[in-house]
């Protein structure tokens, strides 16, 4: 940990031979952030309940046909909950930091139903960038359109993905600081998301830190200001051949700025 920032990074259930090069490096990694893929199964879970650093798990999204709001991915979207609730005695066995869901598109209230569904916990919703590559407009992409999810769901945590609040903010052609300290002032996050990203492309890129147009160093700052812990997740690309080199580099970037 830096200052209040706790470092991790994604690897997915089909990246598990990563996690010899991540305890390698405890010193630098706080945390990693599974995703969950859609085909996973008793042994993913066992392997997610084994590890030796601290994790959070995303739950499948549009990138793997699920969309808990939109009635175009309902089988899919349907057979997912089924199989997390039909695994749920296995889930009690893990203790992440949170299960990462996307509000993705469609219908508000369908979203929220499909989500009540699931038996697992603790549940963060993530804001959405407005402009999806995969489902057209986003739901969850400001404070005001989350609000319901947090009446509705009991116990609700929010994870908050920066670059998504900075591609919502161009869609509305408002200022993109401004809008991270909405976000903030709005629910405490219990997980942050960063990636770089140009500032006239609407969706989401997932650039390296350095190729970035952001302000890193303002973002940064206020996230030391913000004052609680921070578990900030890098969503930087990686060349998989040379495994986690790539989010190392992506994390000494960032450090140059704290």
């Amino acid at each position: 940990m830096f200052k209040n920032i706790k470092f991790g990074i994604k690897i997915s259930t089909q990246n598990f031979d990563f996690l010899p090069d991540i305890y390698q490096n405890k010193d630098r990694l706080d945390f990693v952030e599974v995703i969950l893929m859609s085909d996973f199964d008793i042994e993913d879970i066992k392997i997610i309940s084994d590890l030796r650093i601290p994790y959070a798990i995303h739950l499948p999204n549009s990138n793997q046909g699920i969309d808990f709001g939109n009635v175009n991915y309902k089988y899919k979207t349907n057979l997912l909950i089924e199989k997390i609730n039909n695994y749920s005695n296995k889930f009690k066995n893990l203790t992440p930091i949170c299960y990462i869901v996307h509000p993705e598109s469609g219908d508000l209230e369908l979203s929220i139903t499909n989500i009540k569904k699931l038996k697992i916990n603790p549940v963060a919703i993530e804001n959405m960038p407005k402009k999806s590559i995969h489902t057209g407009i986003c739901i969850g992409d400001s404070p005001e359109s989350l609000i319901e999810y947090f009446n509705q769901i009991k116990n609700l945590e929010f994870c908050f993905d920066i670059s998504h609040a900075i591609k919502a903010s161009i869609f509305y052609h408002i200022n993109y600081i401004n809008y991270i300290k909405n976000f903030l002032n709005f629910k405490k996050p219990i997980l942050f998301h960063i990636s770089g990203g140009t500032l006239d492309i609407e969706f989401d890129e997932h650039l390296p830190l350095m190729k970035s147009e952001y302000d890193l160093a303002k973002i940064l700052k206020i996230l030391i200001n913000h004052g609680s812990i921070i578990n900030l997740t890098f969503e930087t690309p990686r060349d998989y051949t040379k495994k986690i080199q790539d989010d190392l580099e992506n994390i000494d970037y960032c450090l140059n700025f704290i």
